[in-house]
């Protein structure tokens, strides 16, 4: 961990002071009225947008609500109570992390009741997404919960929070959650929180790390504190206990990129000379979606069921979408 080190600034000459650290991570440090009152106005401001922004399928609302949202914060603050030993700011920074949860939750919920009949939550790309966690998307998470930390700790490097706001996926994902719960996918919600669950722990450790390698423990001790192992302890045993469904969603990811590749193959020749052509071939919920498009009617679908059905389980729903509407199940 020497080179991390190292690249904090070893000499201190760019390293924030611990205690300008706690003072914008911990509600309960400094101006506590005026830090409470923000957190919750731009958590609540940051749910609706996400929540909006999924349901309306745009980008843009979406990667709004990452910036304004402010849950990272008590991510955050849990990682560096957990390096210098404070128990009370830990407890508050698990408190106010569980309330923020629960309130981004609770709205994407009511927005889901609201909101159900407007699109499919099993059509919805920027539902579905967010929905099949896999290891990659623990290893991207670590990555960008290190970024964060080292703009937290170096002064000079403050402007790319928003950068890191944006590749984390916080509030966004609760919105998924609650949206498909009022809309009662709770398979769908399931996914949404083991993603959430996932960024969070990865933020938690790189913070671990990165704030260790800063000093920070040590300051801490100077100060007659103790970091407590136990509590860093729980946290890897917590990310040891969510590789096993994201180890599980990584062999689902593959398995339905093979179906969907043979699916394309199979639609690709079903197609082929008769003026027809396949528009996308996607996964749906825990289905694959053909689209096709073409003058008159479709060709005879019997063959392509044949060379779907040869390569892809019975269990997987395969439907072919005609421009017409119509709709048939394979």
């Amino acid at each position: 961990m020497g080179w991390l080190t190292r690249a904090i600034d070893a000499g201190g000459q760019y390293r924030n002071p611990l205690d300008d650290i706690e003072d914008g991570l911990f509600l309960t440090a400094g101006e506590r009225r005026a830090k409470t009152s923000q957190f919750w106005m731009l958590l609540v401001l940051a749910s609706l947008i996400a929540a909006g922004g999924v349901v309306g399928d745009s980008t843009p609302a979406v990667i709004g609500a990452m910036i304004v949202a402010p849950l990272a914060t008590p991510i955050y603050g849990v990682a560096l109570a957990m390096v210098t030993g404070s128990r009370r700011n830990l407890a508050a920074s698990l408190l106010l992390l569980v309330s923020g949860i629960a309130v981004n939750i609770l709205i994407g919920f009511a927005v889901g009741v609201v909101t159900v009949a407007r699109m499919p939550v099993g059509a919805n790309p920027q539902i579905v997404g967010r929905t099949a966690p896999t290891l990659l998307d623990l290893a991207v998470a670590i990555t960008v919960g290190v970024a964060g930390s080292f703009a937290l700790v170096r002064r000079d490097v403050s402007n790319i929070l928003a950068g890191v706001a944006i590749a984390i996926s916080l509030v966004p994902v609760l919105a998924v959650v609650g949206i498909t719960l009022g809309s009662g996918r709770l398979d769908l919600a399931w996914g949404a929180f083991i993603l959430f669950l996932t960024n969070a722990a990865a933020i938690i450790v790189a913070g671990v790390v990165v704030f260790t390698a800063a000093g920070y423990g040590r300051v801490a001790r100077e100060r007659g504190l103790h970091p407590g192992r136990r509590a860093q302890a729980l946290v890897a045993v917590f990310v040891i206990v969510l590789l096993a469904p994201l180890g599980v969603a990584s062999l689902r990811t593959l398995r339905y990129e093979r179906w969907i590749g043979a699916t394309e193959t199979a639609a690709g020749q079903w197609v082929k000379g008769t003026g027809w052509q396949v528009e996308s071939v996607e996964q749906t919920g825990g289905g694959i979606v053909i689209t096709a498009i073409g003058p008159g009617d479709a060709p005879p679908i019997a063959s392509l069921k044949t060379a779907v059905r040869s390569r892809v389980p019975r269990k997987i729903a395969v439907r072919v979408v005609e421009d017409s509407g119509k709709t048939v199940a394979l």
